[in-house]
């Protein structure tokens, strides 16, 4: 519409953006979501789609206010004054409600997904391991708004007496370790597990990625799915299950196993049962299919305050040569993990404020979910830009800091987002997280409850303390002191 946006009107309204994260997601960059989504207008309206993209946008930055609130908060004064001069007034809720229907939620996926391209990043030992870019993927979930709609689209935990709690929405994730950015995120129902979240997910996984996981992720389909983008895996493992004998012991203590196909064991079984109700003879031995991996065993032994606590893990990666990969070196690269944890509470925390999702129906939900992935993703680029002119580990720069930079620079336009990225960046620099933090232990704590007043005797668990750590990786177990060797090794069980 370059009559609409060239008239009057139309030249102040461009000047609504989303302050100097406007850098990131510039007005072309809207349209052509807008423009892919079938979402453009044929005549310039009063309130224009692209004004609406950057509303829900900056509904997620500005969480305690209402939408004409942060309609009012993103419009400069001056300006408002201009449009109230050609008879532009502040829409009210009704009106940004009706816009944000319009908009639907298609526009946004695409706006994330164009914040998430691949793009080269440089080699860091923060960011990188054995010349890999190492990720990680994990689920959470979200809570939205108690309504009749949600509660059918989204569904809530079943309790004893049936459905308990708020609907919520389950959301998975991959992350950049060395940056924290996003690099792909799907949405689903409380009905869908994160495994089977995690197939629609495997397309963001590319060559010279090495991915790490926690153990409920392990399993044949999803390991040969994730190999076959050409991404190196490091997973953990549960320590019975899948069965993963030692084939040929290497020198650092690993070894290699075969992962076996279940759904191939399984036919099999099934094929002895037949022959064996039909009465004839069984069936000639055969190997069952799988995957050679690489099995690490070693136990952890984490000391808090004096108090020490010690655990045995079983990981299991795709990287077969111990000497350019060696075990312990793997072990500890697996505590990186965790940065998915810290960048789902800093989605969840931070930035919505741990307040469920305003949204009434499933289509506004969906909307504002994607909207706040994108505000997080932009948020992530803001730092990296911030790190990368000083060669700084973007993990110092606080997600806080900068998120409430972005809030105080909402009024700046688009055309002048430029001028004061330098100067945000600078002040990002000079808050600087001190380095301590990466030997900090988090246990699992039981939450809060809801009462202000707790019961007597009642104290608030810690959950942040100073640690250390120490590995110790157990030799290759021989058949006769594992218990997960099968008794036929052409015949394992179904993993």
């Amino acid at each position: 519409m370059p009559t609409g946006w060239s008239s009057p009107l139309g030249r102040l309204l461009s000047r609504v953006g989303l302050g100097v994260l406007s850098c990131f997601i510039p007005p072309a960059l809207v349209d052509e979501a807008l423009a892919v989504a079938g979402r453009d207008e044929q005549r310039f309206r009063a309130l224009p789609s692209r004004l609406g993209i950057y509303l829900v946008l900056a509904l997620c930055l500005l969480r305690a206010r209402s939408a004409a609130a942060v309609t009012q908060a993103m419009i400069p004064p001056a300006i408002v004054r201009r449009l109230a001069g050609l008879g532009w007034v502040l829409p009210t809720s009704t009106a940004l409600t009706k816009l944000r229907d319009r908009l639907g939620v298609v526009p946004f996926q695409l706006l994330f997904t164009a914040m998430t391209r691949p793009v080269p990043a440089l080699v860091r030992p923060w960011s990188h391991a054995f010349g890999l870019r190492v990720c990680a993927w994990d689920g959470t979930e979200i809570t939205v708004d108690d309504t009749p709609a949600n509660r059918e689209h989204f569904r809530r935990h079943r309790g004893k007496n049936g459905p308990a709690g708020m609907p919520k929405a389950r959301l998975l994730v991959l992350l950049a370790c060395g940056t924290r950015q996003l690099l792909g995120a799907v949405i689903g129902g409380l009905g869908q597990g994160e495994v089977t979240l995690a197939r629609q997910l495997v397309n963001s996984l590319r060559p010279g990625m090495l991915l790490l996981a926690d153990r409920n992720f392990l399993g044949y389909p999803l390991w040969t799915a994730a190999r076959a983008r050409g991404t190196h895996l490091l997973w953990r493992a549960k320590l019975g299950k899948p069965l993963l004998s030692p084939r040929h012991p290497l020198p650092d203590g690993s070894w290699l196993a075969t992962l076996h196909d279940p759904a191939d064991a399984r036919a099999w079984r099934n094929t002895v049962r037949r022959n064996r109700t039909r009465g004839h003879r069984p069936p000639k031995s055969r190997p069952i299919r799988g995957i050679t991996v690489r099995v690490i065993e070693a136990w952890i032994t984490v000391t808090v305050d004096g108090v020490t606590r010690t655990e045995r893990y079983r990981l299991v990666t795709s990287l077969l040569d111990p000497g350019s990969a060696p075990a312990d070196q793997l072990v500890a690269l697996y505590a990186r993990r965790w940065v998915a944890e810290t960048g789902i509470r800093e989605l969840k925390t931070v930035l919505l404020q741990g307040q469920p999702l305003r949204s009434r129906t499933p289509t506004r939900a969906l909307q504002e979910l994607w909207a706040a992935l994108t505000t997080y993703q932009t948020i992530r680029l803001l730092i990296s830009h911030a790190a990368h002119a000083t060669d700084l580990d973007p993990s110092r720069i606080s997600f806080t800091a900068a998120r409430d930079t972005a809030t105080d620079t909402i009024t700046t336009t688009p055309q002048q987002a430029r001028r004061h990225l330098e100067h945000t960046c600078q002040h990002l620099r000079r808050q600087l997280i001190t380095r301590h933090t990466h030997h900090r232990t988090f246990p699992r704590a039981l939450k809060n409850t809801l009462p202000r007043y707790p019961h007597n005797r009642k104290t608030r668990q810690l959950t942040s303390n100073k640690a250390s750590y120490h590995i110790t990786t157990t030799p290759t177990p021989t058949k006769q002191d594992t218990t997960t060797t099968p008794a036929n090794p052409a015949q394992p069980r179904a993993a």
